[in-house]
């Protein structure tokens, strides 16, 4: 049953871009004008940032990420049905991680914030959201494979996302865990694992995505390598109707695959949007730096390239090395 300060922050959310008076949610929840200011003061010490609008009420800064809107909007049957927000957290992979370790989340768990202050990235590379105008999202999976296949849910999640956008086509899969636009970074997938030798404990697959960013807001020293939905399609981002569109199509490409095992649905969605396949790209090893020519993705997810100098195809293997453009980031 949800709480009183529950219901007051649905109430805000609804609401918005709206505000919404206190003594409109006082009358809807019968309790006191005082019970509701209580409510929204623990919810501001909670992390959300919302605004007092003089006689109007009470508004959001930025789009909410709504836990009630998102329970009406979803589908599914797995994915999601166990859905936890929060308006701020250090890495929604680390919290699903240390929820599933105490068995205390399931498959299909889904855990959503707008703002992480200590996420990661692959090999190791770390970086802070903006507040409000980004999505942090990991999916928790317990699936029934071998752990060498669990590297494809990367690409499974980045096929999901460009199937979400009703409009796709300048948005492109750098190989194997970000999504760009015109060569600037939208997207960035992170896949971890808790396994044996021949068995999957949980899998947990996380995405950042860049939704209400503006210009301004990038630091000087990316604002040429990232962009956001905004920037692309010139408007605000709903981030609920993203996100349930985003985790249905995610759960029909991920139960065809747990049933098939065979992931060719999603890795032609990631040929066909491929940024590097028939580009010559550099790729980064630590200080070592290689030039190669991307030539396809197999049916394993990895990158085959043609080596400067070699005829025979090369096997990239994603959790070793990165890949450049010859001008720059693609």
């Amino acid at each position: 049953m949800s709480t009183t300060k529950e219901k007051v922050l649905s109430f805000i959310q609804k609401a918005y871009p709206n505000p919404i008076s206190g003594q409109l949610i006082s009358s809807e929840l019968a309790i006191s004008r005082t019970a509701v200011w209580k409510s929204i003061q623990r919810l501001k010490e909670e992390g959300y940032e919302i605004d007092s609008i003089g006689r109007s009420g009470y508004q959001f800064k930025e789009p909410p990420i709504s836990k009630a809107l998102l329970q009406e909007q979803l589908t599914t049957t797995l994915i999601g049905k166990e859905l936890l927000v929060f308006p701020t957290i250090s890495s929604t992979n680390t919290r699903a991680k240390e929820l599933a370790d105490q068995d205390l989340i399931g498959d299909g768990a889904v855990l959503i914030s707008e703002e992480q202050t200590a996420a990661r990235g692959r090999i190791g590379r770390t970086w802070n959201s903006l507040k409000g105008k980004t999505i942090s999202l990991s999916i928790v999976l317990k699936p029934d494979l071998q752990p060498a296949k669990a590297s494809l849910l990367t690409q499974l999640m980045a096929a999901a996302f460009i199937n979400s956008l009703p409009e796709n086509d300048s948005v492109k899969v750098k190989w194997p865990n970000d999504i760009v636009v015109n060569g600037k970074k939208l997207c960035g997938i992170l896949t971890e694992m808790s396994s044996e030798l021949t068995k999957i404990h949980y899998v947990f697959v996380g995405i950042g995505i860049n939704t209400n960013l503006l210009v301004e807001d990038f630091p000087e020293d990316i604002s040429s390598k990232a962009t956001s939905l905004a920037i692309l399609q010139n408007q605000t981002i709903e981030p609920n109707h993203l996100i349930s569109q985003f985790l249905k199509e995610f759960e029909t490409l991920y139960l065809n695959f747990i049933e098939s095992e065979d992931p060719t649905p999603f890795l032609d969605s990631c040929r066909k949007a491929s940024a590097v396949i028939g580009q010559d790209i550099y790729l980064l090893k630590g200080n070592q730096r290689q030039l190669a020519h991307a030539v396809e993705i197999d049916d394993e997810g990895q990158l085959l390239v043609q080596l400067a100098g070699e005829t025979d195809l090369t096997p990239v293997f994603a959790g070793e090395i990165s890949i450049r453009g010859l001008d720059g980031y693609i």
